[in-house]
């Protein structure tokens, strides 16, 4: 009986570490690891189970974004956020330029999610259809991909991490926070600068702005998210920098 016991809790507990799995602290087993094995569970052997290789590469990466390995969409489709208070102008060309357009290179779905400029120091294609790159996807491939076989068929396109190319419903990214605040600081919580790290200064956190001053600094998908931290504090996920229990997130922006 003892040791039927023991069997279970065992199991139990197995399943629980699996299921909890994609909460990590580090990119390596959550979501946004891309090798064999996890989200995409790519086989191909050029990339020899690489993690990082997805979004960034040690040599010839992009300077826009730390040795960043992808291409930024174009923008060129996207409808963007707009309401009756909105202060601040988005364009669909600000997104994909910025530091949006790197999430959105792969959650927009015009892009495959194994499209990278180079492996191993080798150039690659770029754009939808990845060139040489069409990795091989394993058969236990994320059910949020279609079902083709590597390159373009690894687009994004359904579930939760898909967000398409219209942005009407979406918090709006890409627009200078200091225009929003000074238009309306009465429900809008101050901007403050240290150093080079710009940030706004709410009373229940403090989320990042991406720019050289307060004067241009703009809020981004990675404003609220964190790219490389899926924890939050271990058990939540959707790479929130902070919990949004009674909706502090939200308030440390927003005054209300």
């Amino acid at each position: 009986m003892k040791k039927t016991f023991l069997f279970a809790a065992a199991i139990v507990l197995a399943a629980a570490s699996t299921s909890n799995a994609q909460f990590t602290a580090t990119i390596a087993g959550g979501p946004h690891d891309l090798s064999n094995g996890s989200a995409v569970r790519n086989s191909d052997a050029a990339i020899n189970g690489q993690t990082c290789v997805f979004c960034h590469v040690p040599h010839g990466g992009s300077p826009s974004l730390p040795l960043w390995n992808r291409a930024n969409p174009t923008g060129a489709a996207y409808q963007v956020y707009a309401s009756s208070s909105m202060t601040g102008v988005a364009t669909g060309a600000g997104i994909a330029s910025g530091i949006s357009g790197a999430c959105m290179s792969c959650h927009d779905g015009t892009i495959a999610v194994d499209v990278v400029t180079n492996v191993n120091g080798l150039p690659f294609g770029t754009g939808t259809t990845g060139g040489t790159v069409a990795f091989t996807a394993g058969p236990n491939r994320k059910g949020t991909y279609s079902n083709g076989t590597g390159g373009s068929a690894n687009l994004m396109s359904g579930g939760s991490p898909f967000i398409g190319s219209d942005l009407r419903n979406d918090h709006p990214v890409a627009i200078v926070y200091q225009t929003v605040q000074t238009a309306d600081p009465g429900h809008y919580l101050p901007v403050t600068q240290v150093g080079a790290k710009i940030y706004i200064n709410g009373a229940a956190g403090q989320l990042p702005l991406y720019g050289t001053s307060t004067a241009n600094a703009t809020v981004e998908c990675s404003s609220c998210h964190d790219s490389h931290n899926n924890s939050l504090n271990g058990t939540s996920g959707g790479f929130l920098r902070m919990a949004n229990t009674g909706s502090q997130m939200c308030k440390t922006c927003h005054n209300k």
